[in-house]
């Protein structure tokens, strides 16, 4: 517990809203993105986005899957926001809207399968274990005493929803992890805050501008990991999100785009069973293609 001038305990708290997306690119990877905002930041991050929106006068759903070919002419315009909105997160947006991606390497010998006996299990653990980790990286540093966490997932779209008639206890799952992920870390002495309250809410991203933003910076990650499509927007894209991993290479005061602790692609298991930050050698998409 913190103290003010006079002796007096004060109580950090603050709330951030997390934007939650998935993705399976093949049978190898599991791509998990989480795009954290301060609650005070959320209008800011909103109009930054909108105004792009205003701009290419287009406002139909950015979603990375069904970009067109082409940024030019009517038609462009989706992949003209959407590439708007890249740049603005490079130039300083994500200075209040952080984003991660956790990449789960499946076809790893490292990785038990025999501990995740259905699907949404491997969802909802890994979803759980790339939330711990933002919050760590992200909310670390500003010593909280308690944090409370708006986690947004995607009604229609979310990949550990199984098939109609199957129960999943994501909704159950995410805040009694999230409780005990603070609690164990305080207990190991991490700097970590001491108490994490979740509360759960899907929405349908059509009506969500930073839902669709978290899915445009997962595609273009995924783009990067993969190399999925032949489409020169979807490649561009990916191309952004290999510079800022290069970049993210160099110790922080030689960085470039100033992303240390504000984007963070980082993989899962290597070799030992463990997490890694160095996902270069599998990056599909290069300058020179």
């Amino acid at each position: 517990m913190h103290r003010d001038l006079w002796g007096n305990p004060v109580m950090r708290h603050t709330t951030y809203h997390v934007f939650h997306d998935e993705s399976i690119p093949n049978n190898q990877w599991l791509l998990i993105g989480l795009l954290f905002v301060q609650n005070d930041h959320l209008k800011k991050t909103r109009e930054a986005l909108q105004s792009w929106r205003q701009k290419e006068d287009y406002w139909g759903e950015i979603h990375f899957s069904s970009l067109p070919k082409s940024f030019d002419g009517k038609y462009g315009a989706k992949a003209r926001v959407a590439k708007h909105w890249m740049e603005t997160f490079e130039s300083g947006l994500a200075n209040i809207a952080r984003f991660t991606v956790l990449a789960v390497d499946r076809k790893s010998p490292a990785f038990d399968h025999r501990r995740f006996p259905k699907d949404h299990h491997v969802y909802n653990r890994f979803t759980a274990m790339a939330l711990k980790a933002g919050i760590a990286w992200f909310l670390g540093p500003e010593d909280l005493d308690e944090v409370e966490i708006q986690f947004v997932s995607d009604a229609k779209d979310r990949m550990s929803r199984p098939d109609q008639g199957i129960v999943d206890n994501f909704e159950d799952y995410l805040p009694y992890r999230s409780q005990l992920d603070a609690f164990l870390a305080q207990r190991e002495g991490k700097k970590y805050p001491k108490a994490v309250k979740l509360s759960l809410k899907l929405e349908n991203s059509a009506t969500n501008d930073l839902l669709q933003f978290c899915d445009l910076l997962l595609g273009a990650t995924q783009m990067a990991l993969v190399a999925g499509s032949s489409r020169p927007t979807k490649r561009e894209l990916g191309k952004m999100v290999v510079s800022w991993h290069y970049d993210l290479q160099q110790p922080p005061k030689f960085q470039k785009f100033r992303l240390y602790r504000r984007f963070n692609i980082w993989g899962f298991p290597n070799h030992e069973g463990k997490p890694y930050n160095n996902l270069m050698s599998n990056l599909k998409i290069t300058d020179d293609n």
